[in-house]
């Protein structure tokens, strides 16, 4: 039941954001002010344009503010991530009740019988709280996820260009996963409070383990300051650091099979005559990303369970979750590989075609500006 209704959820959410490939590139090149003719096409006809007035070349004409640039070289993941997160929203809340101890039968959770089923969590929200129940810790999301994105994939470019001027090449595997975690490490560090409101909010609240029924954000906030000072706002952070790891390992395969992609491509160009390109077609940036998603999330998931139940609101006034690895020593003794893994299917459902569309927007607008000349 379990693999059905993660697969399904998969399935229709892949869908969902496929439809939203072009509209999000569309919406891109409406940022730059670009038309939705092939930019190459474009190239093409300015150059031919350009020789008509003596050489001049439109192209190399077309200008931009340097701030400007930056700015929207800094939002075009945020952006992207934005839209992205609120449709997945329901999936989020789902996914982090499975991931708690309350459908753990090991701590006796509210939700135990619920038997980590997807679709029985989410019947379950909606007789508690009705459809709005499936949109909790959207507002945190809508705060968070642009400077979260942004300060991600901006100190990926910056940690890669800095250690390409070192010993680490840019495109090389040393460079990608220092990039990816520096990248990791600051992000989290600076939202880390966002995400943790977010979370607290979202969890069904066990009242027969004392737990709080907050009544809106402000009592999120209020109460995390009352009952665990400052500190409260950053529990889950050091999973979050280890999670970093799940960042690196995607840039380095997203970056390993963009090359290999870009070299089969112009091998295929040289072959018939054309000149070498660094582009790709959309769909390519589309389902590489989403493939390196994938594997990194599968590949370190047992720190999204951690910092799930290191976020949760004491049970019988005592925190059980203290601690990454002490973490997961609790619940890989008392739930096993079920519980390290719980909520993964749908997890995945919700991040890949996220993080997919993402990395195309990303891309995509890196792209454009690149034909730009600051000023």
């Amino acid at each position: 039941m379990l693999r059905v209704s993660a697969f399904s959820f998969f399935i229709i959410t892949l869908c969902i954001s496929a439809t939203l490939v072009e509209a999000t590139a569309v919406s891109a090149r409406a940022a730059v002010g670009i038309s939705s003719k092939d930019p190459r096409r474009q190239s093409k006809r300015f150059i031919r344009g350009g020789a008509n007035r003596g050489g001049a070349s439109v192209a190399a004409a077309k200008t931009m503010p340097a701030q400007q640039i930056k700015i929207l070289n800094l939002l075009s993941g945020g952006a992207a991530g934005t839209i992205a997160s609120c449709i997945t929203n329901p999936l989020e809340v789902i996914k982090t009740q499975l991931q708690s101890s309350s459908t753990s039968k090991a701590a006796h959770g509210e939700l135990a019988a619920a038997g980590g089923h997807p679709m029985t969590i989410a019947q379950r929200i909606f007789e508690t709280d009705g459809l709005k129940g499936f949109w909790k810790g959207l507002r945190p999301t809508l705060i968070g996820v642009i400077p979260a994105r942004s300060i991600y994939f901006f100190s990926y470019e910056q940690s890669k260009k800095a250690l390409g001027k070192s010993l680490l090449p840019e495109g090389s595997v040393g460079n990608a996963l220092l990039s990816g975690f520096a990248a990791g490490i600051a992000s989290n560090t600076l939202t880390n409070p966002i995400w943790m409101v977010k979370t607290r909010m979202q969890l069904m609240a066990d009242q027969s383990a004392g737990q709080a029924v907050y009544k809106n954000y402000g009592d999120v906030v209020s109460s995390i300051m009352k009952d665990e000072g400052v500190g409260g706002f950053y529990r889950g952070l050091s999973a979050s650091y280890w999670g970093c790891t799940e960042g690196a390992i995607q840039f380095l395969v997203y970056e390993k099979i963009k090359t290999r992609m870009l070299n089969r491509n112009n091998a295929q160009r040289e072959f018939e005559g054309l000149p070498p390109t660094n582009q790709l077609p959309k769909s390519t940036y589309f389902f590489s990303a989403a493939f390196a998603k994938g594997l990194a999330s599968i590949l370190t998931y047992p720190h999204e369970v951690a910092r799930t139940r290191m976020r949760e609101q004491a049970r019988s006034g005592v925190f059980k979750y203290n601690g990454m690895w002490g973490t997961i020593g609790v619940v890989a003794k008392e739930e096993g590989r079920s519980g390290l893994y719980a909520g993964m299917g749908v997890h995945l459902s919700k991040v890949v075609p996220n993080s997919a569309i993402m990395f195309l927007a990303y891309e995509v607008v890196n792209s454009w500006l690149s034909g730009f000349k600051a000023v």
